[in-house]
This record gives structure tokens, C-alpha cells and sequence, in this order.
């Protein structure tokens, strides 16, 4: 790519930001508010003019002014963004929300990504970790009653699920004895793939004299594990989401991610979104920004956390605001974990 002079940086930098402050191509008149006064009008102008030809701007009538182009956000973000973090008082507030938010272990990624989303105005994109390196680290059992309990299953990666499960047989306690046992020798430590319905049938078959009351339990795992492979979710403003053509390219894009997981803050804009969809032809990907950053647990990766909105975003906002969240979610998942 180009590296355009300084002062064509400068223009390029104030038309993104005016663009997305207002919606409005921009002309040399309102530049010439914000830009130093030693450039004149008929520079800027001229500036304009070479960016648009150097593929930075674009013009979409012929009397407007300029709008950013896809290389233009690149060309922004790569090397004009402000490094800017939230404020204090911001970064407070999103924590206690989150924390407050936190009282459903369960649905921790979930709020995270909704607090996002009303950060952004953006789709929010939650990827828990998934995969062969994704294993069960805790199951837990509280009675309900005679014939009912709550199962939760917590994986290395952080996630969390729980459900109430009703039994054929009554709970007695040694039906819950042998479930924790059965747990212990053969689901602990297991990947989620492992919890086929085959697996999990030939695992209920050495539950002897309790298979009865201890069958739907291991099913009942087997359902949260199920529920777990298929963890991502796409939250907050889901106009975007429920488009036709990002319905078709979503799932693509999701295993694209998952498969090739970014190590640091990674922003695809337009036809690059488009690409990792292998759905170029859909033309409303090509107007749109996905931001995704991973967060970690402990020491370990725990998945990703991104939005999805259109390429006029508050980037100075919004990278910030992503990578802070994403902070405090590891946090919180590994305070969990542990």
C-alpha cells in the first residue's frame, strides 16, 4: 500500500473521523474548520483529489464530498488511530456492570457481550474455546428432591452450563454416588467430543444396579457438552446478524475464526470479512467491520470476543472499549476457574 504524505494523512485522518461522526461525505469547506489554518482551501481540495485517485476516498455523487474507502479504514487503523484507552470512570463503571451481571456463571459470556454491544451500537460476537483442547475440568450435582438435580459442567476453557435433569429412578445416595465416580474415572479431563451418545451409553452401562437414575444424568452431560461445541452466539443489535447475506456467510466466518484463531487484536474490514466468510459475493460483507480480539483464562486461551458493525465505526471507541472487556471477562473466567 501507499504511504501517503503527511499532510495527505492528515486529511485522510479528519475525513474518517468526521464521516463517522456524522454520517455526511465530507468536503474541503468543513475540513478547512478543523484542519490547521496554513491549508488552504484549494489544497485541500487538490489532497482530496490524489486520495480519492490513490484509492484512500471515495465520491459517491458527483457534487458530494468524500467518504472513506475500505483501503482508507485500513490505511486509518493500521497507522492513524489514536492509542487511546477508556477513561477511568468508563472502565469503572463497565466492570461493576459486568460483575453485577456475573450472578449466572452460566451466562458470563453472554452479559459480557451484551455490555458490548450497548458500548459499540455494534452486533456483539462471543466465541467460547472449543475443540479437542477444550476439556471438562469440573462436574457438579446439587439434589433437587427425590428424583431431580442440578447438573453444571465447567470446561478448561472457561465455559459454564447447567440444567435440571429429572430421573426415571429415584436419587438415592448411592445413585449419586456412583454418578460422581463415573464422572471422576471417565469424564474429568475428557474432551467435549468425547460425549457421543455412544460413549456416553456404553459409560451409563457400568452404572450396574443404578443405571435408572444415573442414565439421564450422563445424558444430561452429554446435552451441556453438546451445548458447549455449539457455543458461539451473536448478541446485542442483531439487525445486522439476520440479514440473508450474513446469515449465509455467519457459520463459515465462525469456523474460519475457530480454526485459525488470532493471537492479538485482529480487524477485518469489508471484502477482508468477506474472504474469511468465503462469501465475497455477498455484497453487505463488503460494508462491514469485524473486530475480534482473544481473551485468555489463567494462562491459557479461552476464546474470542469481537463486534460486528458497519466499516463507519467510533474505532477509537470501540478497540478500546473491546480489549477492556475482553480483559475483564479472562479475569472474571479465570477467578471462575479456579
Amino acid at each position: 500500500m501507499l504511504n501517503p504524505s503527511l499532510r495527505k494523512q492528515r486529511i485522510l485522518a479528519a475525513v474518517v473521523e468526521l464521516y463517522n461522526a456524522t454520517g455526511e461525505p465530507v468536503g474541503s469547506k468543513r475540513l478547512m474548520e478543523v484542519l490547521p489554518d496554513d491549508i488552504s482551501s484549494a489544497t485541500i481540495r487538490n489532497e482530496m483529489a490524489q486520495l480519492a485517485e490513490l484509492g484512500f476516498l471515495e465520491q459517491p455523487h458527483t457534487s458530494a464530498g468524500r467518504i472513506p474507502s475500505p483501503m482508507g479504514y485500513r490505511y486509518y487503523i493500521d497507522n492513524l488511530l489514536p492509542h487511546r484507552e477508556l477513561p477511568s470512570v468508563e472502565r469503572a463503571r463497565l466492570e461493576s456492570e459486568l460483575r453485577e451481571r456475573a450472578r449466572e456463571p452460566e451466562r458470563l459470556l453472554e452479559n459480557a457481550g451484551k455490555l458490548l454491544a450497548e458500548l459499540t451500537a455494534c452486533t456483539a460476537l462471543c466465541v467460547p474455546a472449543t475443540g479437542a483442547q477444550v476439556r471438562v475440568k469440573r462436574i457438579e450435582i446439587a439434589p433437587l428432591g427425590r428424583s431431580m438435580a442440578m447438573l453444571a459442567l465447567l470446561t478448561t476453557g472457561g465455559a459454564v452450563k447447567s440444567k435440571v435433569i429429572r430421573s426415571q429412578a429415584e436419587l438415592t445416595p448411592e445413585a449419586l454416588e456412583v454418578f460422581v465416580r463415573l464422572a471422576k474415572d471417565a469424564l474429568i479431563g475428557a474432551p467435549l467430543d468425547f460425549f457421543t451418545q455412544a460413549g456416553i451409553q456404553s459409560l451409563a452401562a457400568r452404572a450396574g444396579a443404578q443405571f435408572l437414575a444415573v442414565a439421564p444424568l450422563l445424558a444430561g452431560i452429554a446435552e451441556l457438552a453438546e451445548d458447549l461445541r455449539a457455543g458461539e452466539m451473536l448478541v446485542g443489535m442483531p439487525g445486522l446478524a439476520q440479514q440473508p447475506q450474513w446469515e449465509q456467510g455467519a457459520q463459515a466466518l465462525l469456523q474460519h475464526l475457530q480454526s485459525q484463531v488470532p493471537q492479538s487484536l485482529k480487524v477485518l474490514l469489508g471484502a477482508e470479512v468477506a474472504h474469511g466468510a468465503q462469501a465475497a459475493q455477498a455484497p453487505d460483507l463488503r460494508n462491514v467491520t469485524l473486530v475480534v480480539t482473544p481473551y485468555a483464562i489463567g494462562q491459557q486461551h479461552g476464546g474470542l470476543l469481537g463486534i460486528i458493525g458497519p466499516l463507519r465505526m467510533d474505532y477509537a471507541r470501540a478497540i478500546p472499549g473491546l480489549r477492556f472487556i475482553a480483559s475483564i471477562l479472562g479475569k472474571m473466567l479465570s477467578q471462575l476457574d479456579e
